[in-house]
């Protein structure tokens, strides 16, 4: 959508340094508002994208408070006599300051072009604002997967119960393994039963809480993961004779406002079509994307290891949904980026207009502050995998 700029009065930008700021915070505000994943973002535990605001560089440590599993007291025993273990989850995530600028041509020093400078300049900066916080989600998603589904042509998704790890779960996807309904809901049976891909168990997935109000305006809570996919995985899903008799049965409009734009839903669950990442677009990661720009589009700090696109699969074109449950990406930054108009440029013929914001963008992995074992520990909180061929 455009960026509204009607009640600022730019030609004041240099008497009034409030324009700058109002013009920040349409920025902020818009890019969200056109991304695919702001119907995941929030402040809550519930949120897909949870977010943190932080106005410093330093390192910040997302805390997440995992629910009490023991057996309290009955009767007249002494709470001492049970204590429960009262255990905080934390990661350490490393903000970075992202920005860029754009400069006009030479001005004539009439309002009316230097107006229209700082309408195209703020809208171009928006657009680069969305697109490098989008391509950073997709990377963070992408990024050292510990759990996926993997399409198959015959049975749906592959039987992966042999494999010892990821890597040689989605090195088995050849051309054929489209993405289907089989797959997802298995993705969807996984997270909610606590599965890996090789059987072994780990803890369910919490799923995110979207609110709606029924026909007597009472308000009820729907609870379901998101699952997103390029738009590769998307057409192959609209091919799915099940996909097809599935959406008959959808019920769409007000039950389902929270989430805009999905392509239906499966077993309760919203599918969204984010779209692919490309030279002219953001969206999600494919074999596509070469690892130097993967590597250039992902914040390094806040992961161990970095598995770009030819580590999952190197002979077969490919590409990768997600589903995503509470706290799957933990987002760090500022509450609103900075917007800087300079017109001192070339003596004063040209005008700069830039913005930086400070971010950090991971999935949510919590380890134990105390430092004990735990069933978390470096191992994606919210995100499963959805591998796919590219065809």
């Amino acid at each position: 959508m455009p960026l509204d700029l009607n009640k600022i009065a730019l030609e004041n930008w240099r008497n009034d340094p409030n324009v700058a700021v109002e013009i920040a915070k349409r920025i902020q505000t818009t890019s969200w508002a056109e991304s695919p994943f702001e119907a995941l973002l929030g402040k809550g535990y519930d949120r897909g994208l949870k977010v943190h605001i932080v106005e410093g560089m330093n390192p910040f440590r997302p805390r997440l408070r995992p629910k009490l599993t023991g057996d309290g007291v009955e009767g007249n025993a002494d709470f001492e006599t049970n204590l429960d273990n009262f255990e905080i989850l934390s990661q350490t995530m490393f903000p970075k300051l992202f920005g860029n600028s754009v400069k006009s041509e030479v001005k004539q020093y009439q309002s009316l072009k230097e107006i229209d400078f700082l309408h195209e300049a703020t809208e171009s900066l928006k657009t680069w604002v969305r697109e490098s916080r989008d391509n950073h989600i997709s990377t963070a998603l992408f990024n050292d997967c510990t759990n996926v589904v993997v399409c198959d042509v015959a049975n749906g998704f592959k039987d992966t119960a042999t494999k010892a790890s990821v890597q040689d779960c989605t090195r088995e996807l050849v051309k054929g393994d489209v993405c289907n309904v089989k797959a997802i809901k298995r993705a969807i049976f996984m997270a909610r039963t606590g599965e890996r891909f090789n059987g072994e168990k780990a803890f369910p997935i919490k799923p995110l809480r979207a609110e709606r109000k029924n026909n007597n305006g009472l308000q009820a809570r729907v609870y379901n993961y998101a699952i997103l996919l390029d738009s590769y995985a998307a057409a192959q899903l609209r091919e799915d004779f099940e996909w097809k008799e599935l959406q008959k049965m959808d019920k769409r409009g007000e039950l389902n406002n929270l989430f805009t734009g999905f392509l239906g839903v499966i077993d309760g669950c919203p599918v969204i079509e984010i779209g692919n990442w490309s030279l002219t677009q953001s969206g999600l990661v494919s074999s596509e994307v070469s690892d130097e720009k993967y590597r250039k589009n992902i914040c390094t700090e806040n992961h161990k290891k970095i598995t770009p696109p030819s580590y999952y699969n190197d002979t077969t074109p490919y590409g990768m949904g997600f589903l995503v449950g509470a706290c799957g990406l933990i987002i760090g930054g500022s509450k609103t980026p900075k917007f800087y108009i300079d017109d001192k440029q070339d003596i004063g013929r040209k005008t700069i207009c830039g913005i930086d914001n400070i971010l950090s963008i991971a999935k949510g992995r919590f380890e134990a502050t105390q430092g004990t074992p735990n069933i978390y520990a470096d191992t994606d909180f919210a995100v499963i995998g959805i591998a796919h061929s590219k065809e």
